[in-house]
């Protein structure tokens, strides 16, 4: 490059003299300058990226932390506070409050962990996996809506709540398939779909083999996606910096 350079310094000053030297360092700082910003521009970009994958990878490990709470507040199965009502106790309208609170907190940061998977992910898997990583945003949303809309207690809210709570479970599922294919994860590619897969199930369960209530079963299929939601958000976050070195932007 520099004797590259050179050579064009050469041929402007004997066909332009001083002025054509001039000329030549001006068009060229110019566009050093004009590369040194697109640098760093890009860089940023990418930085940017990096960054919001990484707090994903810690949004789907406290929206887990945050469903927990939920679950251990569902255990309670106190009815709503009532100081009228004798078994009601005090502290049950914080629960209440709590609830409203954690219910949309949780959905939300899910939703968010799934965003940085298909950020992180869309240029390393099949459209299966794809479809699952876009089926579970929807979900994600659509559970975030509904458990906003709680507060005006109709039967929509929490329609919309559930349908999204099941889309977002087999959206990670259908992702794991697609994992198990094109290994995109750096390790527990079959994680995924042992997340997703047993809310799905637990549905099945209840409705369909008339199981009733159960609040072992309910405990067991609530820690197993816990810890799977935490195991995903794990990865995600410590793979953020393989995503960092990659070319693309959000």
């Amino acid at each position: 490059m520099a004797q590259v350079f050179r050579d064009c310094t050469l041929r402007s000053y004997r066909l332009d003299g001083l002025p054509g030297v001039l000329d030549l360092w001006i068009r060229t700082l110019l566009d050093y300058f004009k590369s040194v910003i697109e640098e760093h521009l890009q860089q940023g970009v990418h930085m940017s990226k990096s960054k919001f994958i990484r707090l994903s990878g810690w949004a789907f490990i406290l929206g887990a932390t945050t469903l927990l709470v939920v679950f251990l507040i569902d255990l309670r199965d106190a009815p709503p506070y009532d100081p009228n009502y004798f078994l009601s106790k005090p502290i049950d309208r914080y629960f209440e409050y709590a609830t409203t609170i954690l219910m949309p907190t949780s959905f939300l940061l899910l939703m968010v962990g799934m965003i940085g998977l298909y950020l992180r992910y869309r240029d390393e898997i099949n459209n299966i996996g794809k479809f699952g990583l876009i089926v579970g945003i929807i979900g994600g949303v659509s559970s975030f809506t509904g458990s906003i809309l709680f507060i005006t207690d109709s039967e929509f809210s929490w329609n919309l709540f559930f349908a999204g709570f099941l889309l977002f479970f087999l959206g990670l599922v259908i992702f794991g398939i697609g994992s198990l294919r094109d290994s995109p994860l750096p390790r527990w590619n079959a994680l995924p779909i042992l997340t997703g897969i047993w809310f799905p199930l637990l549905v099945i369960a209840t409705s369909q083999m008339d199981w009733g209530e159960s609040v072992i079963l309910d405990a067991i299929v609530y820690l197993l996606t816990i810890i799977g939601l935490a195991g995903i958000g794990y990865l995600l976050q410590s793979d953020a910096k393989r995503a960092g070195s990659e070319a693309g932007t959000i």
